[in-house]
């Protein structure tokens, strides 16, 4: 179990590295690759023509045979890679003539930087008062001598259940 382990960690970190090599183009079409049985399939489904597939460097090759092994390293690389596209779309956000959504942005990005507000809640019992605090047990213990009772007295009368 633990040889498998380590084999998985070692395709998963053999693919990060090869898809650091590769243009976005060629990551498109390894995740491409997965779905159809041909390269020149894969190449159409992506708008490519299959003789740009056919020159690319065996790296290619080799990142649609780990990506058949671990799929969750490329989709990880992918959105590192959109990550600053996503953060470029979120930041103009705030130069937005619509001043709710602004609002909206920046509040988010302030959340992401310094986290949420503290938002205190106070807790207090009937008229503001302490609140009140019952003991579980002291209430189980209770319930349990009532069952008991009960149980004594079902016992005390004669078959049938009726007196």
């Amino acid at each position: 179990m633990e040889q498998q382990k380590n084999q998985e960690k070692s395709i998963s970190e053999q693919l990060s590295q090869v898809l650091d090599k590769l243009s976005l183009d060629q990551v498109r079409y390894v995740v491409a690759r997965q779905e159809f049985s041909t390269d020149k399939e894969a190449a159409a489904s992506i708008n490519l023509k299959p003789d740009t597939i056919y020159r690319w460097p065996t790296e290619v090759k080799e990142a649609v045979r780990l990506m058949a092994f671990d799929g969750l390293a490329t989709a990880q690389h992918i959105r590192r890679k959109a990550l600053a596209k996503a953060m470029l779309v979120k930041v103009k956000g705030l130069d937005s003539n619509d001043d709710v959504l602004r609002q909206r942005v920046a509040t988010e990005i302030i959340e992401w930087e310094m986290g949420k507000a503290t938002n205190r809640t106070e807790v207090a019992g009937p008229e503001g008062g302490p609140v009140q605090i019952e003991d579980v047990n002291e209430t189980r213990r209770r319930l349990l001598e009532s069952i008991e009772r009960s149980v004594e007295t079902d016992d005390s009368r004669p078959e049938g259940g009726v007196d």
